[in-house]
C-alpha cells in the first residue's frame, strides 16, 4: 500500500516535532514522570473533541485488538518514562546510542510478526543511521559502572518503542488514527499517573514555567510527533518507520545549536551526514510489495 502524500507531509512535520522534545524539557524542572504524565493527559484532552464521535468504533475491535491497544498504551507510557530516566542516570550520548538500536529490533519484529520484507537498502539504511548516531555520541559516550543503570534503561526504552510500534501496527490497519491515539495516550497517561502515585511524587503544585513545559510537550512531540508516527503506521513498514526516527538526534542537535548556542563539533556534523544519507537511501528505495495477509 502506497504512503499517501498527506502521511508523508505529516510524518515530515512529526519527525521535526518529536526532535524538539529534549529542548522543550529544558524549559521546566518537574519530575520526569510528571512531565510524561501531563504531556499524555493534556494530549488526550486535546484529541477528545476530534475523536469523541468516533469512539464507538472501538466496539469493532476484537478481544485481541483491545488487549493489543491496552498493551501499546502501557509500552508507550514506559517508553517515555524510561527515556527520561535514562538521561538522568547516564549521559545523553549513552542513552541515545542505546535507544537507537530500535530500528534493528523493530525490523526483526516486523519480519517475525507481520512478514514485512527486508531489503539490502533497508539494511544499509539501518547501518548508516546507527553509525551516524554512534559518531554523534562518540565524543561524549562514557563507559563506566555508574552509567550501567542508565544504559540499561536506554535499551529498555528502545525495546518499549519497538513493542509500541509492533502492537499498534495491526490495530491501525482498521482503527481510525484519531480514535487510536486518543485511547492510546489516555491509557499511557493513566499508567504514568499510577507510576507517579507509586513513587509518591506530587502531580500538582508546579510553577507556570513547568505548566508551559507540559503544554508544549503535549502539543509538539506528542500531538504532532507521535501522532504522525501512528498515522503513517497504517501504510509504512515498522522497520522503515523506526529508521526514519533516527533523524531526531540530528534535528535536536541543530535546534540546540540555534536555541542554546551548543555548536556541534566535526564528529557531530559527520554523524548528521550519515543519518541524512541513511534516510536518503531509504526514501529512494523502490516500494517493497505488501506482505500477503494479516497475522
Amino acid at each position: 500500500m502506497k504512503l499517501p502524500r498527506s502521511a508523508v507531509a505529516f510524518l515530515a512535520v512529526g519527525l521535526v516535532a518529536a526532535s524538539l522534545s529534549g529542548n522543550i524539557i529544558r524549559i521546566g524542572d518537574a519530575h520526569p514522570v510528571a512531565i510524561a504524565a501531563w504531556r499524555l493527559l493534556l494530549a488526550t484532552a486535546m484529541l477528545l473533541p476530534m475523536s469523541a464521535g468516533r469512539l464507538g468504533t472501538l466496539r469493532d475491535l476484537d478481544r485481541r485488538g483491545r488487549i493489543g491497544l491496552a498493551l501499546a498504551g502501557v509500552a508507550l507510557s514506559f517508553h517515555f518514562i524510561t527515556w527520561i530516566a535514562a538521561v538522568q542516570y547516564t549521559t545523553v550520548a549513552n542513552a541515545t546510542i542505546m535507544y537507537s538500536v530500535n530500528p534493528v529490533l523493530t525490523a526483526l519484529g516486523g519480519r517475525l510478526f507481520y512478514g514485512e520484507r527486508g531489503s539490502p537498502r533497508l539494511a544499509l539504511s539501518i547501518v548508516l543511521g546507527l553509525a551516524g548516531v554512534a559518531v554523534m555520541g562518540l565524543a561524549d559516550i562514557r563507559l563506566a559502572p555508574e552509567n550501567l543503570a542508565g544504559d540499561a534503561l536506554g535499551l529498555a526504552c528502545s525495546v518499549l518503542f519497538t513493542a509500541y510500534m509492533l502492537l499498534g501496527k495491526r490495530i491501525r490497519r482498521t482503527l481510525d488514527n484519531r480514535v487510536y491515539v486518543t485511547v492510546l495516550y489516555g491509557i499511557a497517561a493513566g499508567v504514568a499517573f499510577l507510576t507517579l502515585a507509586a513513587m509518591d511524587v506530587p502531580a500538582t503544585g508546579y510553577s507556570p514555567r513547568n505548566w508551559l513545559c507540559f503544554l508544549l510537550m503535549a502539543l509538539v512531540p506528542t500531538l504532532l510527533g507521535h501522532t504522525s508516527f501512528n498515522y503513517a503506521l497504517r501504510w509504512l513498514d515498522t522497520g522503515r518507520l523506526a529508521v526514519l526516527t533516527l533523524v531526531e538526534p540530528a534535528l535536536a542537535g541543530l535546534v540546540a545549536w540555534a536555541a542554546w548556542g551548543e555548536e556541534p563539533g566535526p564528529a557531530t556534523f559527520l554523524g548528521y551526514a550519515l543519518v541524512c544519507l541513511s534516510v536518503l537511501v531509504l526514501v529512494t528505495e523502490k516500494r517493497v510489495p505488501d506482505a500477503p495477509g494479516e497475522p
